[in-house]
């Protein structure tokens, strides 16, 4: 198991379909957050999906479990906490312990010491009748700005539904919230990645937090 030591970020996202616009607005005013990477880069990710709880995102990058867990929410903003980075197989003693608490549900049999990528894909997320893996592919491009971290990204889900979504995120509060004044974002709803994706799927959680207005 791989804790991640990163400290929790505050963050606000939203999404459309016309947020090119925007995009360009932050380039123009913002560095980029590494060489080269106001770029676009693609990339392909699972999200694990859990009815029992919108507050665990819980993704798969780069042969990476990636767990953050939303701690809290400060006015509009979520602050999340990275949990989890391990490298695949990951040992049973974790995906019992770590991963499906996080999830909110109970873990299935464990029948091996360790599993692949495909095989907790397969054997523990796809039969558990509250979880849902859902394939993304994702072209972002990120950047900084007044102690204050930017990123765009185009997703497209499995079975062509597609969408936009910006994110600022940063350690202080208060860096996030002149974020969202200065390119008049205070009209729109804070809506996490795990919350979107479910809408673009059409999944009913169990339990739903609130977006925050």
């Amino acid at each position: 198991m791989a804790v991640d030591n990163s400290q929790p970020r505050y963050e606000f996202r939203i999404w459309g379909n016309r947020l090119s616009s925007l995009r360009d607005r932050i380039a123009a005013t913002a560095t980029p957050s590494a060489p080269l990477e106001s770029a676009a880069h693609d990339s392909a990710e699972t999200y694990i999906l859990s009815a029992a709880s919108d507050t665990a995102n819980v993704k798969i990058r780069a042969g990476l479990l990636d767990i953050k867990l939303m701690v809290e929410q400060q006015g509009r903003l979520e602050r999340w906490r990275p949990a989890l980075k391990a490298p695949f197989p990951i040992d049973s003693r974790t995906i019992v312990e770590e991963v499906f608490p996080d999830l909110k549900v109970a873990p299935p049999h464990i029948e091996r010491p360790s599993y692949t990528h495909g095989e907790f894909i397969r054997d523990l997320v796809r039969p558990h009748h509250e979880l849902t893996a859902v394939d993304v592919i994702k072209r972002r491009s990120k950047f900084e700005f007044d102690q204050c971290k930017a990123e765009f990204a185009e997703v497209e889900i499995a079975g062509g539904a597609s969408s936009e979504t910006l994110e600022f995120e940063s350690e202080d509060p208060a860096a996030v919230l002149r974020a969202i004044a200065k390119f008049g974002l205070t009209a729109y709803p804070n809506i996490s990645y795990v919350r979107h994706l479910k809408l673009m799927i059409g999944m009913i959680p169990r339990t739903t937090i609130n977006a925050a207005h």
